[in-house]
């Protein structure tokens, strides 16, 4: 599934676009930590967290929009990807456009 089908399909199904809601609703943690630069964020599927990296140079709500992205993309669609990462920025776009 493209990301902005997904998009569409959460943003439909959660009614909202509010990262920080979504998170909520599906119990995962937002948690933030300082990391060189190179790392924006990063899902903990297993501990339901996403952890952002304040030292970032984009908005938070972009960061968590896309971990949110891996999160429903493992669960829609679980094998690899191989473009998960554009799927994912895709995702984060589409979403955050709607609202």
């Amino acid at each position: 599934m493209k990301g902005v089908t997904l998009a569409q399909k959460i943003y439909s199904e959660f009614q909202t676009n509010d990262v920080f809601e979504i998170a909520t609703r599906l119990e995962i943690s937002i948690v933030y930590a300082k990391w060189f630069p190179v790392t924006l964020g990063e899902l903990d599927r297993k501990n339901r967290r996403i952890t952002v990296n304040e030292n970032a140079q984009i908005p938070r709500e972009e960061i968590i929009a896309h971990e949110l992205g891996h999160y429903f993309l493992e669960e829609i669609s679980p094998q690899r990807h191989g473009d998960a990462e554009k799927i994912c920025d895709d995702f984060a776009e589409e979403l955050l456009a709607n609202g």
